[in-house]
């Protein structure tokens, strides 16, 4: 199997938090029809209440730790695949209750992320990251290709000299083109877009 880029699982994990939060605005506006949330939409909101102010104005290793805290649920300091699968279950549930309310940038943003999940196969990035090969997912493993420091995580992952987007869209191959658009990297300009669907 082709060796994945081991901050891949940290980009996707981050900019999908990253989407949620910028909607967090829109709460006030919900619709009272809608359908009553999953709980583990529900605690994914909370997460997303509790994580923002962190996220969008601490360093960046306070946004990693807030992250790792909701989805290390056994607290052994490591990630599992059942508990990365886990916070990929509450994004779903919470997407399907929020999705009225998000931005078009959040929207495409998110789904961005999970097509690339889905393009590649959630196991797949974790085998790649899990470069141990013990189903034990560290920090150090999850986030060795980005380097942290005193600005919030959203500048960091955008910063060519804090994540190698190189060595990134090398091993990515055919879906290198979304990641580096959802990192901000120039991109080819001859397609247009179509606004994305709710995810399924």
């Amino acid at each position: 199997m082709r060796r994945l880029p081991r901050c891949l699982l940290a980009v996707l994990f981050c900019m999908g938090l990253f989407g949620a939060h910028g909607a967090l605005a829109a709460d006030a506006d919900a619709d009272p029809n809608t359908k009553p949330p999953t709980p583990a939409a529900q605690a994914f909101e909370q997460f997303l209440i509790a994580s923002s102010p962190v996220c969008l104005n601490e360093p960046s290793a306070h946004c990693v730790d807030i992250g790792w805290n909701f989805a290390d649920t056994d607290h052994d300091g490591t990630l599992s695949f059942a508990e990365i699968q886990a916070v990929r279950t509450a994004l779903q549930d919470w997407l399907s209750w929020k999705w009225p309310e998000l931005s078009a940038k959040d929207r495409t943003n998110i789904t961005l992320g999970l097509m690339v999940v889905d393009v590649i196969g959630l196991d797949k990035l974790f085998a790649g990251l899990n470069t141990a090969g013990n189903g034990k997912l560290t920090r150090a493993e999850l986030l060795a290709d980005v380097t942290l420091d005193d600005r919030p995580l959203g500048p960091v992952l955008q910063d060519p000299d804090a994540v190698d987007r190189k060595a990134l869209a090398q091993r990515l191959g055919r879906v290198a083109p979304i990641v580096q658009s959802m990192l901000g990297e120039p991109r080819d300009h001859g397609s247009k877009q179509t606004a994305p669907a709710p995810p399924q």
